[in-house]
């Protein structure tokens, strides 16, 4: 796994990228709209509902607080993370970088990432990188982009999911705004915090000319969706993460796995 380090979007170009991303926008999402006004005899019980940590009913107050929260959130349950990250370059060098990564958790032992990298330089020369790894709960393994597969036995140990810190590390770089407003709206007939901000920073030297994000979060703190858009004067760069099937994900054995490597 390659993550952000102090120069954050330069590491994750290291590891980022992906053609596979063309079904981004295919993807079946649920239908998020405005909750609608309550009557005057639902007023009272409208302004008991707590909104999640860290948030108001007016704008996002402290991210800190809420990355905590989702943090808390997503470990301890299984999930589909999704997250996707583009960067273009601006000008003469038009060269871009697309990644697309699926993580499925069962549990903090037991995982698959699969993870592909497109770059395209000035010439339209482009490359492709896939990586693919697999926790059983006893054994490791991972698929290099030349097919080979390096497998590590014995007990896998992880105390909690490192997954679930990935995604909160994220938002403590990104949604730290200047200015932000908060919708409550309703997805799926459940009530969650639509929260639109501008005015970040970015883990460079650059001067920004725009930036945005975008939560989506359910009251209890898990930040279910999240897009963050900038651009500077020599790129544009959008990375998001979304979930899916919270607390009823199976992880499955890849297809990868020669059928002579043991199952256990």
């Amino acid at each position: 796994m390659r993550w952000l380090s102090t120069a954050a979007v330069t590491v994750l170009l290291l590891t980022a990228g992906c053609n596979a991303f063309a079904d981004t926008d295919n993807t079946d999402r649920p239908t998020v709209t405005p909750a609608p006004v309550p009557t005057a005899a639902e007023s009272d019980t409208v302004t008991r509902l707590d909104p999640p940590p860290g948030v108001t009913t007016d704008r996002l107050e402290n991210i800190a607080l809420l990355a905590a929260a989702h943090r808390q959130a997503v470990n301890g349950t299984t999930y589909t993370l999704n997250e996707r990250y583009s960067e273009f370059r601006i000008g003469n060098d038009s060269s871009s970088v697309r990644r697309a990564e699926t993580v499925t958790v069962e549990s903090p032992t037991r995982y698959r990432d699969e993870l592909v990298r497109i770059t395209t330089d000035s010439n339209a020369t482009v490359e492709r990188y896939e990586q693919s790894t697999y926790a059983d709960g006893t054994n490791w393994y991972e698929r290099r982009d030349n097919g080979t597969v390096e497998r590590q036995r014995g007990e896998v140990q992880f105390s909690r999911d490192k997954y679930a810190y990935r995604t909160a590390f994220y938002l403590n770089r990104y949604a730290v705004v200047n200015q932000s407003t908060t919708t409550v709206v309703t997805r799926d007939g459940s009530r969650a915090y639509r929260i639109r901000g501008s005015g970040g920073e970015i883990p460079a030297t650059e001067q920004l000319r725009e930036f945005r994000v975008e939560l989506l979060v359910e009251p209890a703190g898990l930040v279910r969706r999240f897009s963050v858009w900038y651009r500077t004067e020599d790129r544009i760069v959008e990375y998001s993460f979304w979930y899916e099937d919270i607390g009823e994900t199976t992880v499955q054995r890849p297809t990868w796995l020669n059928e002579s490597t043991p199952a256990n």
